[in-house]
């Protein structure tokens, strides 16, 4: 699909045109309306705006909005009835501010920045896209994979700053134990990769696909068991309470001083302060990062001035073909909604009004 510029924020797209944004503008009857409140959704505004029956309000602003009160009073003073939504947090507060709300349409795979108790109580279905945007997570994965292992930071500053090539070879990832944290979409997406530099996958699924382990030649362990084994640990699971902080010293020290650490998940999945400290102590040898506990990144977070790390800003599916494939989900999602059906990625459907 074409992706479109950026329209301002704050103004209203409908029938293919840009108009400005009125609270409470009068629509034709059986009209909903749907708030686009992440910037990424930009990128499926045209095919959005061709869907009948709805109006599109455009408040990209409302990604950065981290006070209950704030989002909430801008979706009941657009009369939302669905929202297209980033990582801003939908709480109790929120859905007791939006009685017309009836749908949020996550632009991603996670739903971390829902709860999910109180949208049901609300009976607000809250739908996801899952396994759209893997392979761009998976390439951006091995991607900080080969940054990392091959010192890529280290050897452009050596050209540009004269002295031409580092001293010590690189690490290869070509026939590297390769540890994978989960093995949903993503997960399986990495071991695809990898398997194609001759890796030897060991992995940690609680609910494996047998079929594809085999194929694959996975050799599914315990977390434990696959630490001191790893020359590369990459995660790929989801936030939850029983995910936080998966990777903190102790699994870290159990790490070969030669391992690199990966994550495009969730930043909680790593306690970011240990890893700062091993990484100055030299325990582990890199890191790279498209994830962190605290986003986006202050200018004086620690993790800036450790050493050996490649870091990205949340973006690993963040390419024309996440994009692509996400807005179409999304917009899929969308109409299954609008004929009272329930998509099957919804999270909640006992809440589906």
């Amino acid at each position: 699909m074409g992706f479109p510029s950026c329209s301002p924020i704050g103004r209203t797209a409908t029938h293919g045109r840009t108009v400005p944004y009125v609270p409470h503008d009068p629509k034709m009857p059986g009209t909903r309306t749907v708030v686009l409140a992440t910037g990424t959704a930009e990128y499926a505004a045209q095919q959005l705006e061709r869907v009948p029956g709805i109006e599109i309000v455009k408040r990209y602003e409302l990604a950065s909005a981290h006070a209950d009160g704030a989002l909430g009073r801008a979706l009941a003073e657009a009369g939302a009835w669905a929202v297209v939504a980033g990582s801003e947090p939908y709480t109790r507060e929120v859905f007791e501010k939006t009685p017309e709300l009836a749908a949020i349409l996550r632009w991603g795979t996670g739903s971390d920045a829902v709860d999910i108790a109180a949208a049901t109580d609300a009976g607000v279905a809250v739908v996801t896209t899952p396994a759209v945007n893997a392979e761009a997570v998976a390439d951006l994965a091995l991607a900080l994979m080969l940054a990392c292992l091959r010192r890529l930071r280290e050897l452009d500053a050596a050209v540009r700053d004269g002295e031409w090539r580092p001293r010590a070879p690189a690490r290869d990832l070509a026939g590297a134990t390769v540890g994978i944290v989960a093995l949903g979409a993503i997960g399986k997406a990495v071991t695809r990769r990898v398997r194609g530099f001759g890796c030897h996958v060991i992995a940690v699924e609680p609910h494996p696909d047998v079929e594809f382990c085999k194929h694959h030649d996975v050799e599914l362990t315990t977390l434990d068991d696959m630490l001191p084994r790893t020359d590369v640990l990459t995660l790929h699971a989801p936030a939850t309470p029983a995910t936080r902080h998966l990777i903190g010293a102790p699994e870290l020290d159990a790490l070969p001083r030669h391992a690199v650490l990966i994550n495009a998940a969730r930043g909680e999945l790593v306690d970011q302060a240990a890893l700062v400290d091993a990484l100055h102590s030299g325990q582990i040898a890199a890191a790279g990062l498209d994830v962190f506990e605290h986003e986006p990144v202050e200018s004086d977070d620690p993790i800036l001035s450790a050493p050996n790390t490649v870091l990205s800003g949340h973006l690993a599916s963040f390419s024309e073909l996440g994009l692509s494939r996400t807005g179409d989900a999304v917009v899929a999602n969308l109409r299954e909604l609008l004929t009272g059906k329930l998509p099957a990625s919804t999270l909640n459907p006992e809440a589906w009004r």
